[in-house]
């Protein structure tokens, strides 16, 4: 082998796109986008946007965490608790 030492780079940058990129692609695809939920403190419907590029970049440890980016019923409820974002 003439130049061992690019093994370790080399399987570093495959685990990196066959396995990581994947998987925040999916988690970003899946969480980018308006949806429709019902707000669990006030009962009411609101849009929510999720921060999709944080869930993504969060789930390749784990589960992605979920964030709200925007909701309608902000400004008024801005300090909530944001436990609508684990809403289908």
């Amino acid at each position: 082998m003439a130049a061992p030492w690019i093994t370790l780079p080399a399987m570093a940058a495959l685990a990196l796109v066959y396995v990581v990129a994947p998987i925040m692609a999916e988690a970003f695809f899946r969480f980018r986008g308006k949806r429709t939920v019902r707000c669990p403190e006030t009962g009411l419907t609101a849009e929510v946007a999720i921060d999709a590029r944080h869930a993504a970049l969060s789930a390749v440890p784990g589960p992605p965490k979920v964030r709200v980016a925007a909701c309608s019923l902000w400004p008024d409820r801005a300090g909530c608790e944001q436990r609508c974002a684990a809403q289908p």
